[in-house]
């Protein structure tokens, strides 16, 4: 395949990802702040305010900006819960979730740690993570593959098909990045790399046929960039998500957070499971706003912390 993206050959190896070129102009502080995803329905929109809210509560220092579309609804509690606003330029060529991979021209930020609306930020750990990235163009947590099976995909097709010295598993829930001249190459690599195989690098299970994990875990395998963690289960330090949790034990106000997964099951059959993973992650991903219940708990406590700190 003739791609716009130069790959690496196989047996490069993995070298570390390309370092910023630049940082923040001499003299001004470097700007960072939080990204959000909202577009179509107004539901999004709720979450990425309950998302808001969760990181005015954590992390007031840090700005949060909501990237939406030109016909999104937006509420008037929404001007008190975000300090950004952009609007996404219409592009038919990319499906709502696939507008996380245009971001990087959205950010009003020096460096920005975009999130996924379904997410709550539960633990004041986030800075650690924040001065792991720096210096980073772009950074997400995951696991270099070079077999086995992901997302339907045979790893060692994918890798052949698309030119890739491996491809990063990975949970593309919460990642980060510089503006940075490498962050850009990196972006419209990615970018450039998606429009040619939109319709042919697809997930072959689940629920989803498109996906924007697939095209940001093969060009990083293109590009030479590993993850920030390798390591079978790194993709869930920074962020976990609730999906076959069966325990999810969260307290902000203790900066308490636990979820027991699944290590896998006996005959393939989820409710046999082998063992748990006890895991203790920054951001919490609901997906399916499961479990419901603690959800809207949480939600609901932010928003109401999040008005009486800006009343006061």
């Amino acid at each position: 395949m003739e791609d716009d993206v130069a790959p690496r050959r196989p047996g490069d190896g993995l070298p570390t990802a390309p370092q910023a070129a630049t940082a923040a102009v001499p003299g001004e502080a470097a700007t960072e702040g939080y990204l959000a995803l909202a577009t179509g329905p107004r539901k999004y929109v709720e979450l990425a305010m309950n998302l808001a809210a969760s990181i005015k509560v954590v992390d007031p220092a840090r700005r949060v900006c909501l990237v939406h579309d030109r016909n999104t609804d937006i509420p008037e509690e929404a001007h008190r819960l975000f300090d950004d606003f952009a609007v996404l330029d219409d592009d038919p060529a990319y499906r709502p979730i696939l507008n996380k991979l245009r971001l990087f021209d959205y950010s009003p930020y020096d460096r920005s740690m975009f999130v996924d609306a379904d997410c709550l930020l539960v633990r004041p750990d986030v800075s650690d993570y924040w001065r792991r990235c720096a210096g980073q163009p772009f950074a997400i947590t995951g696991e270099v593959l070079t077999k086995g099976v992901w997302k339907g995909n045979q790893v060692a097709t994918l890798m052949a098909d698309y030119q890739a010295s491996y491809v990063v598993k990975m949970n593309s829930g919460v990642f980060y990045f510089d503006k940075s001249a490498a962050a850009e190459h990196f972006f419209r690599a990615l970018n450039a790399f998606y429009r040619q195989h939109s319709e042919d690098l697809v997930a072959l299970d689940g629920p989803w046929k498109y996906e924007d994990e697939l095209f940001f875990g093969v060009v990083m395998g293109r590009l030479g960039m590993p993850p920030l963690l390798h390591g079978e289960g790194a993709y869930n330090t920074i962020m976990a998500t609730t999906w076959r949790a069966p325990i999810c034990l969260v307290d902000p106000d203790r900066g308490r957070c636990v979820l027991y997964k699944p290590t896998g099951f006996y005959f393939d059959i989820p409710v046999l499971p082998r063992g748990f993973d006890r895991l203790s992650p920054t951001f919490v991903h609901f997906v399916g706003l499961k479990p419901k219940r603690l959800y809207h708990r949480l939600s609901h406590r932010f928003r109401a912390t999040a008005a009486a700190r800006q009343a006061g």
